[in-house]
């Protein structure tokens, strides 16, 4: 009797981890609009700039006013996206710790 409980629960606890992997894909799906990098306001000089490391380089690129909110929303997403990777690796790894389904 104890034996069906636990492969009920286990059960059960499968299908919220898988149910929560396929939410995370779709969400990480929904943000790929992305870029990586910061988006700054160069005091020296009007406008803005975006700043992000290539191979160990500080890389700066000018972003023009009009698409400033646009950067920003797409930064935003790098941010998100690294978030929610984390939850779907957590997720996934405690999946692949569930025993297998007889």
């Amino acid at each position: 009797m104890v034996c069906v409980y636990i492969r009920i629960l286990m059960s059960k606890q499968s299908e919220v981890l898988q149910f929560r992997q396929q939410q995370l894909q779709r969400q990480i799906n929904q943000a790929l609009d992305l870029l990586q990098g910061s988006l700054h306001k160069n005091p020296s000089q009007r406008g803005y700039h975006l700043t992000t490391k290539v191979d160990q380089k500080t890389v700066t690129k000018y972003v023009r006013q009009e698409l400033v909110p646009r950067v920003r929303a797409m930064t935003a997403n790098h941010l998100k996206i690294r978030k929610l990777l984390q939850r779907l690796s957590e997720a996934n790894w405690r999946l692949l710790q569930l025993p297998p389904p007889d």
